[in-house]
C-alpha cells in the first residue's frame, strides 16, 4: 500500500483536474467494501481517492484507481484493460477515464454498489423478469454493440474459424499442459470436451457472427446499480476490463449465468430478457455447453493461479 499510495498521490491527473492547492487521500478498498458495497479485486490493487480543495471542500465526485502489471500467464495485459475501459466508458456503460498509463488506471467513482448474487437470484425469480434485469440487460447489449478498440481486435486470429470459447481458454489449457498440470484430470479432459462442446453450442458462421466486444468476466459484482438522476430508474454499469476481447456475446451471458449459479428457470428469464425473444429449445440447449465451456473456463483460471503461484492479487507472478 506505501509504494502504491506515493504512486497514486504523484499522478498527473491530479494537478491537471484540480490544480495546485488540494490533499489527496488514498484508501483501499478492502477497508470499504461493506461501506460501498465493492466487489474485491483478484488480480489487482483498488484504491478510492478523495480530493480536498484549499477551501476545505470536498469535491462532488471521488476517484477509482486500480493498479496491477501485466500478468501473461492470464493473458492480461493493462493497456488491452485500458483500452476496453476507454470504449466502454465512450459508450456511457462504464465509469469515465481521467488517467490511464504504466499499470494505473483512474476512473471516475460511481456512486452506487456493486451487484450482489442474491440480487441477480431475485432480480430473475419472476418469470417477467424486473426492472433491474431490463437494465441489466440493456447494458450487456450495448457492451456487445461497442466498436472494438485495436487492442482487442489483436486478439483475434484473422485465419482461424470463429468459436466459442474465450481466447484465454485455450491459452489456459496449453499453460496446463506445459507445466504437467495433473491433480485434476482438467487438461486431457478439457481438450477433449473443447470441440465437443463447440459443436454441441452450435456453428458460428464468420459473415453471421463476427466477434464482438466481450467481457468475459461478467460476475455480478462487475455490475454497479444505481439510480438515473434524470427518472429515478435503474441503470446498471459495468467494470473490470482485464479480460475483455473479441468472442461471441452468449458467451457473456453464459459466464454471468454459471457466476451467479442460477438454477434453470431463473437461467431461462435471464436469457429471453436479453435475446429479447421467446427461447427455444434449440438454444436452451446450446446455452447449456456454453455453460459448461463457462465452468471450465473457471476452472482452468484456478489451475493457472496454482500452477503460477500467482493466485489473486499477490503482486506478481511467478518467474
Amino acid at each position: 500500500m506505501a509504494d502504491d499510495g506515493e504512486l497514486i498521490a504523484g499522478l498527473p491527473c491530479w494537478r491537471e483536474r484540480h490544480g495546485s492547492g488540494f490533499s489527496i487521500s488514498v484508501t483501499p478498498t478492502g477497508e470499504l467494501v461493506e461501506s460501498l458495497g465493492l466487489g474485491e479485486g483478484r488480480t489487482n490493487c483498488n484504491y478510492i481517492v478523495s480530493i480536498t480543495s484549499r477551501g476545505g471542500g470536498h469535491e462532488a465526485d471521488g476517484y477509482f484507481v486500480r493498479v496491477g502489471r501485466d500478468l501473461p500467464y492470464y493473458g492480461v495485459t493493462r493497456a488491452k484493460e485500458q483500452a476496453a475501459s476507454r470504449a466502454a466508458a465512450r459508450a456511457d456503460i462504464g465509469p469515465q477515464v481521467f488517467y490511464a498509463s504504466d499499470g494505473v488506471l483512474v476512473t471516475a467513482l460511481l456512486d452506487g454498489r456493486a451487484l450482489s448474487e442474491q440480487a441477480l437470484q431475485e432480480a430473475t425469480a419472476q418469470e417477467s423478469g424486473s426492472v433491474l434485469l431490463n437494465a441489466m440487460c440493456d447494458t450487456m447489449r450495448a457492451l456487445h454493440a461497442v466498436p472494438l478498440p485495436l487492442e482487442l481486435l489483436e486478439t483475434v486470429d484473422a485465419g482461424a474459424p470463429p468459436c466459442w470459447a474465450p481466447p484465454d481458454l485455450q491459452r489456459w489449457l496449453a499453460y496446463a499442459r506445459k507445466e504437467q498440470y495433473c491433480r485434476l484430470p482438467v487438461v486431457e479432459d478439457g481438450y477433449t470436451l473443447l470441440p465437443m462442446l463447440e459443436a454441441a453450442a452450435g456453428h458460428l458462421d464468420p459473415e453471421k457472427d463476427p466477434p464482438r466486444f466481450c467481457h468475459f468476466d461478467l460476475l455480478p459484482d462487475n455490475f454497479v446499480r444505481a439510480n438515473r438522476p434524470s427518472d429515478g430508474g435503474e441503470c446498471v454499469w459495468v467494470v473490470d476490463f482485464e479480460y475483455a476481447a473479441a468472442g461471441q456475446p452468449l458467451m457473456d451471458v453464459a459466464i454471468l449465468s454459471m457466476g451467479a449459479s442460477l438454477d434453470a428457470q431463473r437461467e431461462q428469464v435471464l436469457l429471453q430478457a436479453y435475446l429479447g425473444a421467446p427461447l427455444t429449445a434449440e438454444v436452451q440447449r446450446r446455452f447449456r455447453a456454453l455453460k459448461v465451456l463457462a465452468a471450465l473456463r473457471e476452472t482452468l483460471w484456478g489451475v493457472v493461479a496454482e500452477q503460477s503461484g500467482s493466485p489473486a492479487n499477490s503482486g506478481g507472478e511467478s518467474e
